[in-house]
């Protein structure tokens, strides 16, 4: 009996040591804040994070690694030892809609970043911008009878609220013409055309 006990004691000793009970949280690497609905996954089991970004994930081998979806987000392998796990957003999500009226949502509305057009609003609820425009970008919002508005990207899905009213999306610069291409040189003027040949100098007598 005393070996089974000695490898019975070993055994449970052994998962303590080399087990960990993993109580962690998945963040947004631009802003700091808690990812709701990512899916942290080591082999065939896979826990969710709540509104915090928290999660809980008991008896994982101590050298093992384990992986992170977020939707938006660029998925990534971590360690089963690290408790905060921080993410990358690829892109970023518009709902354009008229202010005082939420269900309203702006057709053909532009995100303009500088003199670049990122994305225009379709009849989709939702407008897509990717890659994602980078940590505390700054992008302009515009629509034909709307006032146009600076918003500041934050986390990877944003309301963005434009009121009625002049003057619109500001015109974008006009592309310069091409250049005309030069004239290419030639060895010798050519002849205009129906000109008559130089007569031939009659021999000297």
């Amino acid at each position: 009996m005393l070996p089974i006990l000695i490898l019975f004691i070993a055994t449970v000793i052994g998962g303590w040591v080399n087990t960990i009970d993993l109580h962690g949280r998945v963040v947004d690497d631009f802003t700091d804040n808690g990812i709701i609905n990512a899916s942290v996954t080591h082999g065939s089991r896979v826990v969710g994070t709540d509104v915090n970004g928290s999660f809980d994930f008991p008896n994982l081998p101590r050298q093992s690694r384990m992986r992170v979806d977020a939707n938006a987000y660029l998925r990534t392998s971590v360690p089963t030892t690290q408790d905060e796990i921080r993410m990358t957003p690829t892109s970023w999500t518009a709902l354009i809609v008229e202010a005082g009226s939420p269900d309203k949502h702006i057709q053909k509305a532009d995100i303009r970043q500088g003199t670049t057009v990122l994305a225009t609003s379709t009849e989709a609820v939702n407008t897509i911008v990717s890659p994602h425009p980078g940590k505390n970008a700054k992008v302009m919002v515009c629509a034909d009878g709307y006032q146009a508005k600076e918003v500041t990207v934050v986390g990877v899905l944003q309301t963005v609220e434009l009121t009625p009213g002049s003057p619109g999306c500001p015109p974008l610069p006009t592309p310069s013409p091409s250049p005309s291409p030069s004239p290419s040189a030639s060895g010798s003027p050519a002849a205009s055309p129906g000109a008559s040949p130089s007569p031939t100098p009659s021999p000297t007598p």
